[in-house]
């Protein structure tokens, strides 16, 4: 859902005898998070290594937004350049 969007619910508002009901109207205020940045669809995080992680590898926990751990892992020998892509799926139960 993106930033502003509107659930509509026809007919769910208010009822009373010899009255229409009204809709329910939710509306989405989207806020910024300390850690993640939204980009469509996908979530980005900054992450700063010091030059011995970047060229001998390192392993680190990322807090996701449902309380798990993401261990991302750099190997040796494998430098890390400017940027990485970590992809996992978010799944909301319904």
């Amino acid at each position: 859902m993106k930033d502003g969007q509107q659930i509509r619910f026809s007919g769910e508002g208010d009822q009373s005898p010899g009255l229409e009901a009204g809709d329910v109207v939710i509306v989405l205020d989207e806020k910024e998070h300390a850690t993640f940045r939204r980009h469509g669809i996908n979530l980005s995080m900054e992450m700063e290594l010091t030059l011995t992680e970047a060229l001998c590898g390192f392993q680190r926990g990322i807090l996701t937004l449902d309380n798990r751990t993401l261990v991302i892992m750099s190997l040796p020998g494998k430098v890390a350049l400017c940027c990485c892509q970590v992809r996992w799926r978010y799944v909301v139960a319904r």
